[in-house]
């Protein structure tokens, strides 16, 4: 657990705003997630699952959708799946069949993630 002290260091170490996204935080919205706007979580740059420290010098202010998004996947994975989100995004536009496909997927994800957080009591 990190003082109100070490979270402002984070905090103010991205000036308030997410590391991936950029959108503005509220300091005050740390971990809550009926706020999902401006609430945010500590992302650890090298995870800890990969030998990642606990310190504050390893955590950066990232909002709760992007963190989650990230997860355990590596600076590599997530440029891939920027890429893969982009060529989806346009299928979606042109309304091709592979983008009501992806639509599909993406409704079907949603509610496996949904129903997964529901177990885990989250």
């Amino acid at each position: 657990m990190f003082s109100d002290t070490q979270l402002a260091e984070v905090f103010n170490r991205t000036k308030g705003h997410c590391h991936f996204c950029g959108d503005p935080l509220a300091f005050e919205s740390y971990g809550k997630t009926d706020q999902e706007e401006s609430a945010w979580e500590i992302d650890h740059v090298i995870q800890k699952g990969k030998g990642g420290s606990k310190d504050v010098s390893n955590c950066l202010a990232a909002c709760i959708k992007c963190n989650r998004l990230r997860w355990h996947r590596t600076g590599q994975e997530v440029r891939d799946l920027l890429l893969y989100g982009l060529i989806a995004k346009d299928e979606i536009k042109k309304k091709t069949h592979i983008g009501k496909t992806i639509e599909e997927l993406k409704e079907k994800r949603l509610l496996t993630n949904q129903n997964r957080r529901r177990k885990l009591g989250k």
